[in-house]
């Protein structure tokens, strides 16, 4: 058997739930592979820790009280807003709404920033954007970079 097989059989193999003949194959691979031994023994000392630790019994009627407050809890009306809260459509609307007020605040900002400098002759944002440069640019600034990966020389 491959060691990926073996790796899944080790829990069912502590756990004293494999069949005969699993049982035979995954000894004889155990005994073969050092890696796989390894894992098995690393497997059997937590298996080892946990059913060594002492049991507690819970409170008398403990399971009687946790079911009940289940109960209460399901049966009991929510409040309207508790409805919203919790619902993952309303979270949604409420991000898009959110998202949509952030856009239209942004737009008619810079609605008003442009029409207040086109009424004073300052360049629109379509000119303020545009890459055809009115004089020269210096060569240590934007400008001048894009100009020379454009290979466009700075003479007119």
């Amino acid at each position: 058997m491959k060691c990926s097989q073996i790796r899944k059989m080790i829990s069912p193999y502590v756990d004293d739930e494999l069949g005969p003949d699993d049982k035979k194959a995954f000894a004889s691979h155990i005994a073969d592979c050092p890696g796989c031994k390894k894992e098995l023994e690393e497997i059997q000392s937590v298996h080892q820790f946990f059913t060594s630790t002492e049991r507690y019994e819970a409170p008398l009627g403990f399971s009687t009280r946790v079911m009940a407050r289940i109960e209460e809890r399901e049966q009991a009306p929510s409040s309207f807003w508790g409805f919203f809260t919790l619902q993952p459509a309303f979270l949604r609307v409420v991000e898009v709404a959110f998202a949509l007020v952030i856009f239209m605040i942004g737009a008619l900002s810079g609605n008003m920033l442009v029409a207040n400098r086109t009424s004073g002759g300052e360049p629109t944002v379509e000119q303020s954007f545009s890459l055809d440069l009115p004089g020269a640019t210096p060569p240590d600034s934007v400008g001048g970079a894009y100009m020379r990966l454009a290979g466009v020389s700075d003479e007119r």
